[in-house]
């Protein structure tokens, strides 16, 4: 049955002839996002911020960066420690948002290391020229810095020694959306249908593709759980992942020696794969509200899926990475010092009392169990050299 709220723009049904009317959710997911003219990440239609479409961690002020800038002062420290060869390291931001992250991050690593600025190159993955451009205003004027654009394949070509950051980035990624039914699998699709005069967008079994399949015959080794779970309901959805494991092993060919950090919605296994998240994880975002339909609005609004932290963990390990650990945020953020932020705000003047309630409540929401500091971070590591040893500040415990 079509659903009355789920309009298909006249671009999407073009694209959807060309697939033979009927698409995965797979590449409806990444037509939607990532469409050259009309996807909402493509076009730079997408809105960080307080008052935008949602909020990350970066767009509450600079204060997540200055946190983070410190454990990849560590890292760059360990590698340059380590005597491992290398003209520049690289800080390499992959899926940069508005670049604030990336500029908040050499600033406070200018501040805490100022001697590293020479050494280091900031590069900026992203593919869309919409979100580029809004990147380039925000990183112009950083002085004393070696910053470019990349990609992924660019970079497969002369790889680099550094540290790569992933914040909220996999969360976006195109999933398999996989529909169990009376004992059978199937691959959600999307199709669209008339209806006086209008076209709507409607959901369809597909076929399940031998990736699909496969990944079922691996999912009790990979998931180290039951898959599918016991008691399911008829009908019950869940998503897979399945660039996220490519992902990976590109990155491994762009990372000679250095550290991954992966910050985004995550959850365990048992969690993610349960009888009772009969709809599973995907959410549409759209002016700060999240709705469970993510046919409605197609193009104009963003996408996430959660990852499940044991399948992103053995896609790493089987493509080359090693696993230093994993955190929640506001874990992460609290051992790197969060709480000494929170103390100097005492002494703020009354002149100053409005913006230090502001900063208090950004630094709360960094760390709020039910919002943002329930993000996991999850860190690995490329060693070529074998004599590498990168200390993970943020995995120890909090500074109190």
């Amino acid at each position: 049955m079509s659903d009355p709220t789920a309009r298909c723009p006249e671009w999407l049904i073009d694209r959807m002839i060309d697939g033979g009317g009927s698409i995965s959710f797979h590449r409806y997911m990444d037509l939607v996002l990532n469409d050259p003219e009309n996807g909402f990440y493509s076009t730079g239609r997408l809105n960080i911020g307080k008052y935008g479409d949602f909020c990350t961690s970066p767009s509450l002020g600079n204060d997540f960066a200055r946190l983070l800038a410190i454990q990849v002062v560590d890292w760059l420290l360990d590698l340059e420690k380590s005597g491992i060869e290398s003209e520049l390291f690289s800080l390499v931001e992959i899926g940069p948002g508005e670049g604030t992250l990336s500029r908040d991050l050499i600033v406070a690593i200018t501040e805490i290391a100022p001697a590293l600025i020479s050494k280091i190159e900031l590069i900026l993955v992203e593919l869309n020229p919409g979100m580029r451009e809004r990147q380039e205003k925000v990183v112009s004027n950083l002085n004393g810095i070696n910053c470019r654009w990349s990609n992924i394949e660019e970079l497969i070509s002369s790889p680099v020694t550094g540290v790569v950051i992933a914040n909220e980035v996999l969360d976006a990624f195109p999933v398999e959306r996989l529909v169990f039914t009376k004992n059978r699998v199937f691959r959600q699709g999307v199709t669209f249908r008339k209806i006086n005069d209008e076209y709507f967008l409607e959901f369809v079994d597909l076929t399940p593709t031998y990736e699909i399949i496969k990944f079922l015959k691996e999912s009790n080794n990979l998931l180290k759980i039951e898959f599918p779970p016991k008691d399911i309901c008829n009908r019950w959805v869940t998503e897979w992942h399945c660039d996220v494991p490519i992902w990976f092993g590109k990155l491994s060919k762009v990372l000679i020696n250095g550290s991954l950090l992966v910050v985004d919605y995550a959850m365990e296994s048992k969690r993610y794969y349960n009888a009772s998240r009969k709809d599973g994880t995907l959410i549409s975002y759209r002016n700060q509200e999240a709705n469970p339909n993510v046919l409605k609005d197609a193009g104009l609004c963003d996408l996430t899926s959660h990852l499940c932290i044991e399948s992103t963990i053995n896609y790493a390990l089987t493509n080359g990475w090693k696993f230093m650990g994993e955190t929640r945020q506001g874990q992460a953020l609290l051992a790197l010092g969060l709480s000494n932020f929170l103390y100097t705000l005492q002494n703020t003047s009354s002149n100053d009392l409005s913006a230090a309630l502001n900063r208090r409540e950004s630094l709360l929401r960094l760390v709020d169990p039910m919002g943002l500091g329930e993000f996991r971070w999850l860190a690995f590591q490329k060693d070529n050299s074998d004599n590498l040893i990168l200390g993970n500040r943020f995995l120890e415990e909090p500074i109190s």
